[in-house]
């Protein structure tokens, strides 16, 4: 399955337009452990159980799976996101059943032999079915007909959307003002608070440290994170063939993939993973590299930036599968073993109370740094709505300020610093405005916009189509987003306490 997954991962993320991932990443649920008791809450008047609930949790994992390539990515709030999605999915669910909608047999079946990794030859194959259930599903404990199931749940859930999402419209002059927005070129001029300027003025008492200590000492956080140590071998060009022509580069780099995974799968399929990894690693003549401790908040310093990307690799493996896939490299292509893991650990007490006092200061710096920059904010508008220029206002006040001549949201620099930030902002003004008090990392920007001038890029149809498209999909998004909340706000939804933000509390 190794082999399938890899040789379609093109398409990988087409699946998710049939099997409905989409508009189900903003829902709040609470994590699995804390889902107890015989009916974990209500739907629409319906009692939700530990049995429901897990089969919509198995249906997340599976399609957050293919959208990730075959397996489910290790980062933070995974779970709570898997939870999320499987809490949307069931909502969606009971609102077809309350629409009366419905998915034959002939459509669910068109819908699986139409996915594009099942295609061999441009006709559906049925040995790729039968290795994807297999394979693929026979490893996440699904069977096939429960994905058939799956499949026809996720059409329903678009049905649903479809229907909700109907009436939203974008017009041709708010696509004309994006495209103008995105692709001028503007004047801006942005100040800048910095986090560092208002932590003089923060004392934080041992009391304070105390409460924080009370309140916040079992933090997963606050303790020594997991060490990893991993080993690797590079399957790589040789220089000859990385400078070919981009055919044959390619060409050469599907055979060296194809090395790649042969490798891995043969490794993985012994019993004892690790010895055979350094084995058969010495057997074909490969350099074997190690790697000391690896943490997520600490990857290893590699060149090109690779350290970040290889820690969460080496995050995603497992002592019962120590290896894993291909990774891409610059010059080619890297398979790891996981070699010993360092469980967490917790921290002295003083260095916990250290970083909870720093924190706390950090949080009261911050709330100081908000008041400062919408105070500033109101006082610099009120004076350029009494005409005075934006300018003299920077240098009266001697504000940190920098002027940018020919700022196109559309394409921020990468050595900008903040471009994400003042793209952001900045397309959403007209010259003359000045933005909200926006917090960036390390403290906060005010953006001017003084002018703009008319997009340097050529008319086109399909940028405009483009535009159209992503402001459509932006309003549907936050549509069904906000339905959703107020759905789950009804009587007969009863929701588990820690969501008592999103609607009522269970009695």
């Amino acid at each position: 399955m190794l082999k399938l997954f890899r040789s379609h991962s093109g398409f990988l993320v087409l699946i998710l337009g049939l099997i409905g991932l989409s508009f189900l990443l903003f829902y709040n649920v609470p994590a699995l452990s804390r889902l107890r008791g015989g009916a974990l809450g209500k739907i629409a008047g319906e009692g939700v159980t530990l049995e429901t609930f897990r089969l919509s949790r198995q249906a997340a994992e599976m399609e957050l799976a293919l959208f990730s390539g075959g397996r489910v990515p290790r980062r933070g709030g995974m779970d709570r996101l898997l939870n999320e999605i499987a809490w949307g999915r069931l909502v969606f669910l009971a609102e077809a059943k309350r629409l009366h909608c419905v998915v034959p047999d002939d459509v669910v079946v068109r819908a699986i032999e139409a996915l594009p990794f099942l295609q061999k030859d441009g006709q559906y194959s049925e040995e790729l079915y039968n290795q994807f259930v297999n394979g693929f599903l026979g490893g996440h404990g699904i069977k096939g007909e429960r994905f058939v199931e799956i499949v026809r749940e996720s059409l329903l859930i678009d049905q649903v959307k479809l229907s909700l999402v109907a009436p939203i419209q974008v017009g041709p002059g708010e696509v004309e003002r994006l495209y103008r927005s995105e692709f001028g070129p503007a004047k801006l001029t942005v100040v800048r608070l910095s986090l560092e300027q208002f932590l003089p003025s923060v004392t934080v008492t041992p009391e304070q440290v105390d409460a924080e200590l009370r309140l916040h000492g079992s933090d997963p956080s606050l303790r020594i994170p997991e060490q990893r140590k991993i080993a690797f071998v590079e399957f790589a060009l040789p220089p000859e063939q990385s400078k070919l022509p981009e055919k044959e580069k390619k060409e050469a780099e599907e055979k060296l993939l194809q090395r790649a995974e042969d490798f891995a799968v043969t490794v993985s399929r012994e019993v004892a993973k690790k010895k055979a990894f350094w084995e058969k690693a010495q057997q074909q003549g490969l350099a074997v590299q190690e790697i000391g401790s690896v943490s997520e908040e600490n990857p290893p310093d590699l060149p090109g930036g690779e350290g970040p990307a290889l820690a969460e690799a080496a995050f995603a493996l497992s002592e019962e599968n120590p290896i894993s896939d291909p990774i891409r490299t610059p010059g080619g292509f890297r398979v790891l073993v996981l070699t010993e893991v360092e469980p967490s650990r917790s921290r002295p007490q003083a260095e916990i109370r250290e970083i909870l006092q720093r924190r706390l200061a950090e949080r009261l710096a911050f709330g100081k740094l908000l008041e400062q920059g919408k105070e500033t904010a109101q006082s610099l508008r009120k004076e350029l709505a009494a005409g005075k220029s934006f300018a003299d206002l920077v240098r009266e006040r001697k504000l940190a300020a920098e002027s940018l001549t020919h700022f196109v949201p559309a394409e921020p620099s990468k050595e900008l610093r903040d471009g994400a930030e003042i793209a952001l902002v900045s397309h959403l003004l007209d010259p003359g405005d000045l933005s909200p008090f926006t917090p960036v990392p390390g403290g906060g920007i005010l953006v001017y916009l003084e002018s703009r001038e008319l997009p340097a890029v050529p008319e086109s149809k399909e940028l405009r189509h483009q535009i159209e498209e992503g402001l459509r999909e932006s309003r549907e998004q936050e549509f069904l987003e906000e339905w959703l909340t107020e759905e789950n706000r009804k009587p007969g939804y009863q929701l588990p306490k820690s969501l008592a933000s999103m609607g009522q509390e269970e009695p």
